[in-house]
């Protein structure tokens, strides 16, 4: 994939700015480059036997992004973060009767990990040099779903090929958020409480947050797996999170609220403030609204992605948030339910960077960061592993998933059109050639924040 050289590199602690390269200008005299993550040490090993995967899966370090350190060679580094893993969509899983949600897991013991990201512009190539997988009590979790009736559980069910249950995890973590506070330590969010936890160095987790255990209460009522996107630290050391999308209270506003949650934590006397943050106007409905990924900028504000299809077009759009003056919302679903309306001063949002016209064409917008010069914005992508779900039927012509019910109590798929069972073959096949490798890009403004 041909990728822009257009760069302008901090070759110094110092912040002292030097051209590499050709430098272009896109529009509004944003400066753009962009590199491939090359993370061929770390592909993930897989039993199946496509011919087009030879055994493994590309690992996919793009669920979020948080600033390291720059080099004195000029080498900038980041930590990135996956999410649960390998995992695609389901045909319609029926049981005792219900529909279930659930995800098939090709590896179902991968572990979430936080990779460390090194570019190098001399170079003109990006590279994952190491993964610190996450740790309970010294046991490396993984990212099936939380058990049912347990804080977080999304109640789905993870599959192998051949319909197989392939059970949960008490430790299950769908990571979408990475941060650090003063002493090295990463903060976490995560898909499935949401949950906020925090883990050491290594990547053990030594404190873990959820709703009505450290949170709010009603942010049990999130969209399942529309949890926690987006995390970050702060100056002073609190702690915020977003959740991806308009919460659903009493199944009636998952589509029509006009606001998603922020979520303030003090991490010292544990006290916790919720925000609101007002959606765009243009998406068929606010359901469609997806936050990808939040990062610090300090004195209250912050820089947030917002994506999802407006008017049509899908839009990565990068805004600043500012809470200053902003109304603190209560624990109950008021919110949502509209009776705040004209009560409340939601946070407030600034346009700084519309990714798209800037060449930008991934669908999933999900890591974000800022250099230390104020001025230059990195955002990674999900490559979502390079994979999705390929299903085959001999007796049809063109199989679609959506096209099938599988019956959990029988055994049996299920044909819709036809009503009868039918012998199909689930696999993996890649997605779209755009999104199947991780991409890191750099946004340099004419001004600094």
């Amino acid at each position: 994939m041909k990728m822009k050289k257009q760069w302008k590199c901090l070759l110094a602690l110092g912040m002292t700015l030097t051209t590499i390269g050709g430098i272009g200008f896109a529009a509004d005299g944003v400066q753009t480059t962009s590199y491939i993550v090359n993370a061929d040490k770390f592909q993930l090993p897989y039993a199946g036997n496509e011919a087009a995967f030879n055994h493994k899966i590309n690992p996919g370090y793009g669920s979020a992004l948080a600033f390291k350190s720059i080099n004195k060679d000029g080498t900038m580094e980041f930590y990135a973060i996956t999410d649960r893993g390998p995992n695609g969509d389901i045909p319609t899983y029926v049981k005792d009767g219900k529909k279930v949600s659930g995800k098939f897991f090709p590896t179902p013991n991968f572990t979430p990990s936080i990779g460390i990201i090194k570019v190098n512009p001399a170079k003109d190539r990006a590279d994952i040099i190491k993964s610190i997988p996450l740790k309970v009590n010294g046991k490396a979790i993984t990212g099936k779903p939380v058990p049912s009736g347990l804080t977080g559980s999304t109640n789905e069910v993870a599959l192998d090929f051949n319909m197989n249950n392939l059970g949960t995890d008490v430790n299950g973590l769908d990571t979408e958020g990475i941060s650090l506070d003063k002493d090295g330590n990463f903060w976490i969010s995560d898909e499935y409480g949401p949950f906020v936890a925090k883990a050491d160095k290594k990547g053990n987790i030594i404190e873990k947050y959820g709703p009505g255990m450290g949170l709010p209460s009603i942010l049990a009522n999130r969209v399942p797996n529309r949890g926690s996107e987006g995390v970050t630290v702060d100056e002073n050391g609190n702690v915020f999170a977003f959740i991806q999308s308009p919460m659903d209270i009493n199944g009636k506003t998952a589509k029509t609220a006009k606001y998603i949650r922020i979520v303030e934590l003090n991490p010292v006397t544990k006290a916790t403030t919720m925000y609101a943050y007002p959606v765009d106007t243009g998406y068929k409905n606010t359901g469609a609204a997806k936050i990808g990924d939040i990062t610090s900028i300090g004195n209250g504000q912050f820089l947030m992605i917002e994506q999802g299809k407006q008017n049509g077009k899908m839009q990565n759009l990068i805004y600043k948030v500012d809470l200053n003056g902003a109304t603190p919302i209560p624990n109950n679903g008021d919110l949502e339910l509209g009776l705040l309306d004209g009560q409340i001063v939601p946070a407030h949002k600034e346009l700084v960077l519309d990714l798209r016209a800037q060449g930008w064409d991934i669908e999933k917008a999900e890591g974000l960061a800022l250099l230390p010069d104020r001025k230059t914005i990195v955002v990674v992508n999900d490559n979502d592993f390079g994979m999705d779900i390929n299903l085959e039927d001999k007796a049809v012509a063109k199989p679609e998933l959506d096209d099938y019910t599988y019956d959990a109590d029988k055994k049996v798929m299920i044909y819709d059109e036809d009503k009868t069972p039918h012998d199909v073959t689930i696999s993996l096949k890649k997605n779209a050639p755009g999104e199947q490798q991780s991409q890191i890009w750099f946004f340099t403004l004419p001004k600094a924040l």
